[in-house]
């Protein structure tokens, strides 16, 4: 043996397969803001920017969290962090000319990228869903 114990193993497996989510996360969330975006302002904001936008909005929103000491269930934390979301998006992602889109768009497209995981996250569920309740089946 190498001196790698199995269990330590796992964790590093565990902790690579975390890091490779929250970076497959951070592009998914990057492509449904840019998708957001483009059907709210009308054209599509550099990938790059996007990225931007989506990392310090986390940061962010996980600092609203902690300051607020809001869980998952947290009505108030819930709206912190959607206003604080499109704060960030109104200052990072600019219109065509460079000036601000406004707050107002900026909410809009927060949420209706909010919506758009939503309707993703659900059709996940139907679709895990149905893979598992056929692997009960058989």
């Amino acid at each position: 043996m190498l001196g790698i114990s199995v269990f330590g193993a796992l964790a590093g497996v565990g902790l690579f397969f975390g890091l490779l989510m929250i970076v497959v996360g951070v592009l998914v969330s990057a492509l449904v803001l840019s998708l957001a975006y483009r059907l709210v302002v009308g054209h599509m904001p550099d990938f790059a920017r996007a990225l931007a936008v989506v990392v310090v909005s986390w940061l962010a929103k996980w600092v609203v969290m902690l300051i607020l000491h809001g869980g998952a269930g947290s009505v108030l934390s819930w709206v912190a962090q959607f206003l604080v979301g499109a704060l960030i998006i109104n200052m990072l992602l600019l219109a065509k000319d460079g000036s601000q889109i406004g707050y107002g768009k900026s909410c809009l497209v927060q949420l209706l990228t909010t919506v758009i995981f939503v309707v993703i996250a659900v059709v996940m569920m139907l679709v895990f869903g149905g893979m598992m309740l056929g692997m009960l089946h058989h």
